[in-house]
């Protein structure tokens, strides 16, 4: 029951979260996140009546949805990145160096899994082993990005804020319940969809908030230092995605 009234109430926030980014046009301003947005309120809406019927098909359309959104939600943090830095050249370089980095791990990584992995009974392992290694290449752009805003002082808007941290705290979240799920087995499976579904809901609740308007980004005051520091921030980020892609390459057995 609370897993049903979680999941309706989901659906509604995403519908008003699009509702207020027509009204007050922000959809032509932050395309990448009402692209998610609306995969997701499409998802949710659609699957609802498979889940309540105990559809086997639900299963099956629930993977692929899953896919489909934890990709998409790159979209968000390239969205953070060209609305945070776009003031600045050098931090649009450096936004541009290590977006083609992940995106090209992430690629790879969706083509060769699943040529590594193809029996269809490890579907449902298959799917938390690429969601835990996507969000971990994820994690470490927002992390470099919040260092990036830190380090020099970068002045963000409220609509900003909202996408990175309602984003921000699904990632982390769900990188916590993934390790929960992979280290107590099916028994934490209860646990582990609804605290997802409580991330999901609380991240709702607050881009409702922080997207109800347009809240611009500051305009800078001055420059925040040379490019080389950009060049050596993305030499780091090159660093440590070799680092998680390692990790992405020592396929498990599942």
């Amino acid at each position: 029951m609370l897993t049903m009234t979680m999941w309706c109430f989901g659906v509604v926030l995403e519908a008003l979260l699009l509702y207020r980014g027509i009204r007050s046009k922000l959809i032509s301003r932050y395309s990448y996140f009402y692209v998610y947005t609306l995969i997701l309120f499409l998802s949710d809406a659609l699957l609802y009546p498979l889940y309540a019927s105990k559809s086997p098909a639900y299963d099956r359309w629930n993977w692929y949805a899953g896919f489909l959104i934890l990709f998409l939600g790159c979209g968000i943090i390239l969205e953070v990145f060209r609305h945070a830095l776009c003031a600045y050249p050098g931090a649009e370089r450096f936004a541009r160096t290590a977006g083609t980095i992940v995106f090209g791990a992430i690629f790879g990584f969706a083509i060769l899994y699943p040529i590594w992995q193809p029996a269809p009974s490890v579907a449902e392992a298959l799917f938390l082993v690429v969601q835990r290694d996507f969000l971990l290449v994820q994690a470490i752009l927002l992390i470099v990005l919040l260092q990036v805003i830190s380090y020099y002082s970068i002045a963000t808007g409220r609509n900003v804020k909202g996408m990175l941290l309602g984003y921000g705290q699904i990632v982390g979240t769900t990188l916590i319940v993934v390790a929960l799920r992979a280290r107590l087995g099916p028994a934490f499976q209860g646990t582990w969809s609804w605290l997802q579904q409580f991330s999901y809901v609380a991240a709702l609740a607050i881009w409702v908030v922080a997207m109800w308007s347009y809240h611009g980004n500051p305009a800078p005051d001055s420059g925040i230092g040379p490019d080389a520091d950009y060049d050596e921030l993305a030499a780091r980020t090159r660093a440590m995605v070799n680092v998680a892609g390692t990790q992405l390459v020592k396929v498990e057995r599942l």
